[in-house]
């Protein structure tokens, strides 16, 4: 069609309008809410403008920009490849941060659905030393905002989290001790926002950095979930608490869950054959062991599981004692995925950070297993 053909059907700011409003109705600061600055990059995508006006109608959120990266520009030249999860990817924005001594840090990645966030070291002699920030995984942030969720209250009846089979299993967890609606699904957005009936899904999340809070967008989008982010820390701040303090106690209440992920590309017009064939395998001839920890159980979902309320997935699962592998073939790339998840109880009076470094050495270990133990080298 050409650009006048009067099927095409063309919208202005009122859009825009309307997804503020809509933010408004999911973000919900206590009155008097303590200030928090902000810095963000859009990654040089279109983020910035939409992100800019919601902030403006918040008013509790300083933000400051990476200004090289804000405005749109298809070249990205800033960045080898504008995926906040990419190595080197949001350097400029830590360095911003750190500069400016923020509370906080966020990237976009160019469309502006996923969302990273970058925390300091709170016991850090040098605060605004970049090498005391570090970027949360996709599972830590989507944990957060769920029992953000909780402690604000005021959860619709019949309120429902949802994640997927890959992410971490300390969602569930936390909704279980809010009398929640906990649903897990396959990966992808697709499947997540129909694990609950309209109205009632207060939160979505996957561990590849995507959100979706409340009704806003049934979808995953990092402008709300960035500023629902800003009112949990409006309220860490305003308490004189941190994220790790909250991460912390999570850890306590449902013992550290680290999770990681080792992955195998596959190039060439083998490679669809070949991961094919590695699922075949597993299958096949399951590993009794990976590392040092037996497999109690293999779950495969070829053919679906319907106690889960899973359909069929080319996916499979091995469960180890206080560790559990997902192995599946990406969805986008020619890549075979395996997800590993560690957790590891906290026992009262014990110190969390010792906990969390055994959790890490052991998924550690167990990434660094996988290719051998799966026959996957």
């Amino acid at each position: 069609a050409g650009a006048g053909d009067r099927r095409i059907e063309r919208h202005g700011l009122e859009v825009v309008d309307a997804y503020v409003a809509a933010i408004g109705r999911v973000v919900r600061p206590r009155r008097e809410p303590a200030v928090v600055h902000a810095v963000h990059t859009s990654l040089h995508g279109v983020g910035a403008q939409t992100l800019r006006r919601a902030v403006a109608s918040l008013g509790f959120v300083e933000l400051h920009e990476v200004p090289e990266q804000q405005e749109p520009d298809p070249d990205f030249p800033t960045v080898a490849f504008p995926n906040p999860e990419e190595p080197g990817a949001i350097d400029a924005l830590l360095r911003e941060a750190a500069f400016r001594g923020a509370d906080v840090a966020f990237a976009h990645d160019p469309d502006a659905d996923r969302l990273a966030m970058a925390i300091s070291d709170p016991r850090a002699r040098r605060p605004r030393d970049v090498e005391t920030w570090r970027v949360l995984t996709g599972d830590e942030l989507g944990c957060l905002l769920a029992d953000h969720l909780v402690r604000r209250g005021g959860l619709p009846e019949g309120a429902t989290m949802a994640t997927t089979i890959v992410s971490s299993t300390l969602l569930r967890h936390i909704a279980a001790e809010a009398g929640a609606e906990y649903v897990e699904t396959l990966t992808g957005f697709k499947w997540i926002v129909r694990a609950a009936p309209e109205g009632r899904l207060v939160l979505g999340y996957e561990e590849a950095l995507g959100y979706s809070v409340g009704d806003a967008v049934a979808d995953k989008d990092g402008i709300s979930a960035m500023l629902l982010a800003c009112e949990m820390i409006s309220t860490l701040v305003g308490s004189g608490l941190t994220v790790t303090d909250r991460l912390d106690d999570l850890a306590r209440r449902h013992g550290v869950h680290v999770t990681g992920q080792w992955s195998a590309r596959l190039e060439g017009s083998d490679g669809v054959q070949r991961i094919a064939d590695a699922m075949a395998r597993l299958r096949a001839a399951p590993p009794e062991r990976i590392g040092d920890r037996q497999v109690a159980r293999v779950s495969d979902l070829a053919d679906g599981a319907p106690t889960r309320g899973l359909p069929p997935a080319d996916v499979v699962g091995l469960v180890l004692p206080g560790a559990r592998v997902v192995v599946r073939p990406s969805g986008t790339e020619p890549k075979l995925k395996c997800y590993v998840e560690v957790v590891e109880p906290v026992v009262e009076g014990s110190d969390v950070a010792s906990a969390r470094a055994r959790a890490e050495a052991e998924r550690d270990g167990l990434l660094a297993a996988l290719p051998a133990d799966l026959d996957l080298d």
